[in-house]
């Protein structure tokens, strides 16, 4: 008698494991087709590149959803690969170095004795929107140093917000790394054609 109430407890367990499809996905930017602006001139200036800050919420691997007004969902089941802040700047670094600049991370930087132009790039929101697709806020900051005294020479505030072509999670990492590469085509056309000359 005890043995059919086993059965059935111990297959009603193995029923319930086996309908669990909750499974984790990892995300990340691509950088093997970037599209960039032709490559510049080349420059015997370095952009030195701090690493790109995320302020808030969104500084985080798990995605961030704006679900409604002041309402914020955090995925459970959709991250990426790698924090966010560290894919931004190689993807940064990526893009720049493939317009034929010295890129090199501010932190392996060391002591340098010529002018150098540093950026840096503050998030304040990098997130999904339930009416927007994907949005990206915050400033970049150019600052130029020139015998040891680093001063900021160009700063801008930006909000760019991408469609999502379809729904889902792959969807919004395309209209993210839409919105990166917008922004990193706006401070080359803006502040580094001009300056690295």
């Amino acid at each position: 008698m005890k043995i059919p109430i086993y059965l059935g407890l111990i297959s009603l367990l193995l029923i319930g494991c086996s309908s669990n499809q909750n499974t984790h996905k990892y995300y990340k930017f691509s950088d093997q087709n970037l599209e960039v602006p032709s490559a510049q001139k080349a420059t015997t200036a370095h952009l030195y590149l701090e690493d790109v800050s995320i302020l808030g919420v969104s500084n985080q691997q798990a995605f961030v959803q704006y679900t409604k007004p002041n309402t914020v969902n955090i995925a459970r089941f959709h991250f990426w690969a790698e924090h966010p802040e560290n894919m931004l700047t190689q993807l940064t670094q990526s893009y720049f170095h493939t317009l034929g600049l010295t890129v090199v991370p501010r932190a392996l930087a060391g002591d340098v004795e010529k002018p150098l132009f540093s950026l840096k790039l503050v998030l304040n929101e990098f997130a999904g929107h339930y009416n927007k697709g994907a949005i990206l806020s915050g400033n970049w900051y150019l600052y130029k140093q020139e015998q040891g005294e680093l001063k900021l020479i160009q700063t801008q505030r930006f909000t760019l917000n991408s469609q999502l072509n379809k729904d889902g999670f792959e969807a919004l990492v395309s209209a993210h790394q839409q919105n990166w590469i917008k922004l990193l085509n706006t401070i080359n056309q803006e502040a580094l054609s001009i300056l690295l000359k």
